[in-house]
């Protein structure tokens, strides 16, 4: 298969620095690597180069800097019109691919030639606790379901069967082109936290969940940046507004609105905890917050 890997980047030089030598690390490199880089300098580039200047073996660079490109979505959007490959491989800037991410991703496709939208796994960056398991799974049902949860942070390659899944994790996910095609990435309604699992909602609904997996076999670690970063309100702020926002768009589907209530108790009982636990309000405000201006914001079309 031709692979284009993609990377949206801004301000993290050093975390992108890391990302880009996984990528040059890998047993099958990609075809091209396409990075779509939103900072305020040169510095990121001219790493990047350096990097490719003393790699032996290297895909085709592909690097657009163009600090007006405005959020992730965009740069994703940004990055079709510059990849060649018939099988488009995102991934974030401050993640470390494990050496055989790659190949076992396209081998992956080669095998089942009808699935057309995968992730892989996080292992360091994603490990979460059995009660928070237990609650997460009680509250998010129905068009929420997550089976990503639970899957990610596993240690150790305990089982490599793919795994089906209609969430598909954006900053470690690979499409076939086609997708692109009758998919349009959402630019208009500011997501962001929930951008993913949007896009691969509406990818299924188009093409049937059969085709949809989650990859066990590729495998990274995700070192959270600090940069770009939103903390305590603001992050359940956006957190908040845009569950809304996903149920106005698929509220079609059976059972929505129990769905959302019920997501919303559960919500709302974990933000009144991350208060207590930083003896301050704001997690619990921002969500409230975040929820009525969800309600509030009308939909545009895509």
């Amino acid at each position: 298969m031709q692979i284009s890997a993609v990377i949206p980047t801004k301000n993290r030089l050093h975390d992108l620095q890391n990302a880009v030598q996984s990528i040059l690390d890998q047993t099958r490199l990609p075809d091209e690597l396409v990075i779509i880089d939103q900072s305020d300098s040169e510095s990121p580039r001219s790493a990047v180069y350096k990097l490719f200047e003393a790699a032996i073996e290297k895909p085709r660079l592909i690097y657009v800097l163009d600090p007006e490109i405005a959020g992730l979505i965009p740069a994703k959007k940004a990055s079709l019109s510059h990849s060649s490959g018939d099988l488009i491989c995102f991934l974030e800037d401050d993640v470390v691919l494990e050496p055989d991410y790659v190949a076992n991703m396209e081998a992956a496709f080669l095998e089942k030639p009808e699935m057309i939208g995968a992730c892989g796994i996080v292992t360091i960056g994603a490990k979460t606790s059995l009660p928070y398991l237990w609650l997460f799974h009680l509250f998010h049902r129905g068009i929420f379901e997550d089976r990503r949860v639970g899957i990610h942070g596993l240690p150790e390659k305990a089982g490599m069967e793919l795994i089906p899944s209609n969430y598909l994790s954006g900053g470690l996910s690979a499409y076939r082109r086609e997708v692109f095609d009758v998919i349009p990435f959402d630019t208009v309604n500011q997501l962001f936290m929930l951008e993913d699992i949007d896009f691969s909602t509406r990818a299924v609904r188009h093409f049937g969940a059969e085709r949809f997996f989650i990859n066990p076999a590729s495998r990274l670690a995700h070192y959270m940046s600090p940069v770009n970063r939103t903390q305590f309100g603001p992050r359940w702020e956006r957190k908040g507004r845009e569950y809304i926002l996903f149920y106005k768009k698929h509220c079609d589907q059976p059972a929505a609105l129990i769905s959302l209530i019920w997501l919303l108790i559960g919500l709302v009982l974990e933000g009144g905890y991350a208060s207590l636990r930083i003896f301050r309000l704001s997690p619990l405000f921002g969500l409230l917050r975040g929820i009525s201006k969800g309600v509030k914001q009308q939909l545009l079309p895509l």
